[in-house]
């Protein structure tokens, strides 16, 4: 069993009662544990602050997990307690009070089942697959894209190369970094099971530059994102050029084009000389009144390259190419989530 509740720390126990030990001696408002069996982790042993005898309906039937509430959750702060005298606990695994709760399909869902939920780690389940999954859940509100109720898909260092838009990570239903991503909206890259589990009718992106993040939401329904962009088509989005400049302070954008949406590419000849501007998640414009060679972007899984061999690694920002906007390239840190 797992308690579907905010974790306060993840540390690495080799077995369930040494996460116990953990609650007493890390955090003095540990009041149970979930421990993740067969896992070699650095992170497999969850504080929690919540009790299942007070919150029964957060216990969720999970084998991955035995779950552990101490006898006395409303202690004092302990003295240190030697690791060779067990504490007294009970197990969700000898002691089973699971109510057979069906897992909900995202974080919103389970905000609007109990409002008082706070930003963390939480358990999902796709309502067609039936595949369980481990989520951060950002349930306050995002400037920019509004209340609260987010499930994180991915995070996207744009100076690091893993979701460039040639990566497989766009395509296929595999994780990059669960247990960064875990950690909430952080600078650790990631992609959760989220990206193709979790049905969504809002998307909110954000991007970091210089310690400024900014968001903006985006109307999209779709039954993951995965299955946006899973087969190369592209697709129209409608946030509006000035929407997407407002999340770098100091982006430029040529005038013209103006093409936004999900899986956009184009691949431009000219003389001896051919540039990309292919990306995931965005917009391209160009200086010319037609879209045949675009040389500025902005948006998420980039790949661009432009005149005399001006090849550029950034993943994620702001660039322009061929001379343009002064060869911008403003490399930002992104973040995608869905309600």
């Amino acid at each position: 069993h797992r308690l579907n509740t905010t974790v306060i720390k993840y540390v690495h126990a080799d077995f369930g009662v040494q996460c116990v030990l953990l609650c007493l001696n890390e955090d003095k408002s540990c009041r149970s544990t979930n421990f993740r069996k067969a896992s070699n982790s650095d992170k497999n042993c969850e504080l929690l602050r919540d009790v299942h005898s007070e919150k029964p309906d957060l216990l969720l039937e999970d084998v991955q997990f035995d779950h552990y509430q101490l006898l006395d959750p409303n202690r004092k702060p302990p003295e240190p307690v030697s690791t060779s005298t067990p504490p007294q606990i009970t197990s969700t695994t000898q002691k089973s009070s699971s109510t057979n709760q069906t897992l909900l399909s995202s974080c919103k869902e389970l905000l609007q089942r109990n409002r008082s939920l706070s930003n963390g780690v939480y358990q999902l389940q796709n309502t067609d697959s039936l595949e369980q999954y481990q989520v951060y859940c950002h349930m306050t509100e995002l400037s920019g894209c509004g209340q609260g109720g987010w499930t994180l898909l991915m995070k996207v260092d744009g100076n690091k190369n893993e979701f460039s838009y040639s990566s497989p990570y766009w395509t296929n239903k595999e994780t990059y970094a669960v247990e960064d991503g875990l950690e909430g909206l952080n600078e650790k890259q990631t992609k959760l099971a989220s990206y193709w589990n979790t049905p969504f009718n809002k998307m909110c992106f954000g991007m970091k530059v210089n310690g400024a993040i900014k968001w903006i939401a985006l109307n999209y329904t779709t039954n993951s994102l995965h299955s946006v962009i899973e087969d190369g088509i592209f697709k129209k989005t409608t946030v509006g050029k000035e929407a997407w400049k407002s999340l770098i302070e100091g982006s430029s954008l040529q005038e013209y084009c103006n093409v936004e949406g999900f899986n956009i590419r184009g691949v431009y000849t000219h003389d001896m000389w051919q540039w990309n501007m292919n990306i995931r998640i965005g917009l391209v414009a160009n200086q010319e009144d037609n879209c045949v060679s675009c040389d500025s972007c902005i948006g998420f899984g980039t790949s661009v390259s432009g005149c005399e061999n001006d090849v550029r690694s950034t993943t994620c920002g702001n660039m322009a190419v061929c001379g343009q906007l002064s060869n911008k390239n403003m490399a930002a840190f992104g973040y995608i989530l869905v309600q």
